[in-house]
């Protein structure tokens, strides 16, 4: 947050080998990216962005840095003529660099970016081996940040629910809470200290934001628009608050128990906002803000735990970057139209196959959706995980935990997807991979997605993560497989880990059958994944068509593979309904004039409340249920199944 916070939107931008070509650059709004520009759709190189500003008088005897959301992929920073900082072989992590040393009071000053998206065997994604758009430039926001000498940094919140209740969804209770970070003071921590005030709830604004028309039958912004529920409480009460003493360059908020907490959850995505003011004597140096939720997801045997019930999971993945108006530089309102589209697809679990901004976690945490964020090492190129994979696999995490490990939406952090799972090297790096995220965030299962498993069901990497995640393509990419005797055989061999089919689908045009044989794929595999218990969840592949450098159709900036259940932009194909229908958690009958509503006891499988149901207009509170349990309405005539609409507490629609 900071003292002042500046978006950094207007720049000069050039393609070109040099920094002469901004001569002839022209203006762009960040986030920017020249891969869905007429010219430079296909342009593999470097590109230049140019920031004028003179700095503000107020800044002298302050700290002021620039914080870089993302630049795909190599960065190098300059401020007037000199390089200050540079991130390399990470093209979608955060980064800052520091400016005050080298700013010129009183003239104008230069930020330039050299961005660079040339496929390169340093980085991760490894050379060509990555299925998206290879989209270059400042992909993500860029913010100055103006503090005074001293600011904190490396926030990390505990947030831990006292769960209770056995084999049942607990809403609320007591918490562990604390918090610890770090304060960059230059040396200089005397008299030092920070005061806090721990508040319930989150803005309104952001609360409700991304609530607008994409093309489906949305037609609520929030329950509390519609019936007069609560929505988020305000902020201006404290639950607690206090003042700590800066020493070591730590900050502190030592551990206590609080009483009384709401939990978050997916359908109650409760959160709490914890601000901080950095102070020596009355001057105050930095603030922040940290907003974050109570819950706990736990693995045990072959179970996954959330707040203490035992939950399977319905998800599908989304693939940003997509729209072609936008490529990977997607604004806000872009990603929440299509983060809408996925949770009213019933879909409550995603993974992301490389790193993604906090805008979209913020909007998880808001709305209430899982998810899983991977480091983006995919395929098989190397063939084996080296000692350079190693090297930056540790940088990206670093850099992942640092600045998102807050979010309650982050269930789990992925460590690879579809290498050689069988290759002795490749499953040490997994080992060791999982081991190292584990030390870095102990709250969270670390992962490994795999698409070898079938070669050898008990010895592969995805057996060494927390989770056992195996994408699933028997009868297109996988040939020569029986669907049920490979379940058979990966439960048996491993009767004790809970299992996530993570990819499913079909793709075109490498295979045929168009959305009919997609939508028939989606039933076939989910038949079969109810059969095993081990089966937790599953993430359906994927939710829409979209832009890769791989891709199988199109050219330039349309060049795709045609894989979803929604079109490069969100628009719903039929199959799209067939998964908002499988993946409700209440099935809606209606039969001589009396309405049946079962919570599906299979999957998905967890516990409603607060749902609401409208029917001809009126608006029926759905009682709290269990998987199993069933509610009838007498005397719905003259309704028709059209006329029936079910909420979620948040607003999304189920049916």
């Amino acid at each position: 947050m900071a003292l002042e916070k500046i978006n950094l939107e207007k720049w000069k931008f050039a393609p070109g080998e040099e920094i002469t070509c901004l001569e002839k650059g022209r203006e762009v709004t960040i986030p920017h990216t020249w891969n869905v520009e007429e010219g430079t759709e296909e342009y593999w190189g470097i590109g230049w962005y140019c920031h004028s500003f003179v700095p503000e008088d107020a800044w002298k005897g302050k700290r002021v840095r620039a914080l870089f959301r993302a630049v795909y992929h190599d960065a190098h920073i300059y401020l007037n003529g000199e390089e200050i900082g540079c991130h390399l072989n990470s093209g979608y992590t955060p980064f800052v660099v520091e400016l005050t040393a080298g700013l010129r009071f009183g003239e104008e000053n230069q930020l330039v970016v050299k961005a660079d998206n040339r496929f390169s065997e340093q980085m991760l994604p490894f050379d060509t081996s990555f299925d998206w758009a290879n989209d270059g430039g400042i992909i993500r926001p860029v913010e100055l940040l103006v503090t005074g000498k001293s600011f904190l940094k490396n926030l990390e919140v505990t947030a831990r629910p006292v769960i209770t209740l056995r084999d049942e969804r607990q809403d609320k209770g007591s918490a562990v809470f604390g918090f610890s970070g770090m304060v960059d003071s230059a040396g200089d921590e005397e008299g030092l200290f920070m005061e806090w005030s721990l508040y319930e709830g989150c803005d309104d604004a952001e609360a409700d934001a991304g609530r607008k028309d994409c093309g489906l039958e949305t037609s609520f912004d929030t329950l509390e628009n519609a019936f007069g529920g609560e929505g988020q409480r305000d902020t201006q009460k404290p639950v607690c608050e206090g003042k700590e003493c800066i020493a070591a360059g730590k900050a502190q908020i030592p551990g206590r128990v609080l009483p009384s907490v709401n939990y978050w959850h997916f359908d109650s995505p409760c959160l709490y906002t914890l601000k901080m003011v950095l102070k020596r004597g009355e001057e105050i140096l930095d603030r922040e803000t940290v907003v974050f939720g109570f819950r706990e997801l736990r693995v045990q045997g072959r179970e996954l735990y959330l707040n203490g019930e035992s939950v399977k999971l319905p998800g599908t993945e989304w693939m940003p970057g997509s729209d072609p108006a936008f490529g990977m530089a997607e604004p806000k309102e872009q990603l929440e139209k299509m983060l809408l589209i996925l949770k009213e697809s019933n879909s409550v679990l995603t993974r992301f196959h490389w790193q993604q901004d906090d805008r979209v976690f913020d909007w998880c945490d808001r709305h209430g959706m899982l998810v899983q964020e991977e480091v983006p090492f995919w395929g098989m190129r190397p063939p084996r995980a080296g000692k350079r994979q190693w090297e930056v696999f540790k940088e990206q995490m670093n850099e992942m935990v640092a600045f998102h490990r807050n979010h309650p939406s982050i269930i789990a952090w992925g460590v690879g997807n579809e290498l050689d799972g069988q290759c002795e090297e490749t499953i040490q790096y997994i080992k060791d991979a999982v081991a190292y995220t584990h030390r870095l965030d102990p709250s969270r299962p670390a992962n490994y997605v795999s698409n070898s498993i079938y070669k050898g069901h008990s010895v592969d990497g995805t057996t060494d993560g927390d989770v056992m995640m195996i994408n699933d393509y028997i009868g297109t990419w996988h040939q020569g497989y029986d669907q049920y005797e490979e379940w058979d055989a990966i439960v048996k061999q491993n009767p004790d880990k809970p299992m996530i089919p993570s990819e499913f689908g079909l793709c075109e045009p490498a295979f045929d059958g168009g959305d009919k044989r997609r939508e028939a794929i989606f039933m076939e595999k989910m038949a079969c994944y109810r059969k095993y218990p081990n089966i937790a969840g599953t993430i359906y592949f994927c939710l829409n068509d979209y832009r890769t450098q791989m891709g199988e159709d199109g050219e330039g900036k349309l060049k795709k593979r045609v894989h979803g259940s929604a079109g490069l932009c969100g628009e719903p194909k039929p199959s799209y309904y067939t998964v908002r229908k499988e993946y409700s958690p209440l099935d809606v009958r209606l039969e001589d004039g009396r309405l049946t509503v079962t919570c599906k006891n299979h999957l998905p499988r967890y516990t409603v409340k607060g749902y609401v149901l409208k029917l001809k207009g009126k608006a029926l509170a759905v009682p709290d249920m269990k998987p199993g349990d069933v509610w009838t309405v007498e005397n719905a005539e003259p309704a028709e199944m059209n006329e029936i609409e079910v909420y979620r507490p948040v607003g999304d629609k189920v049916l």
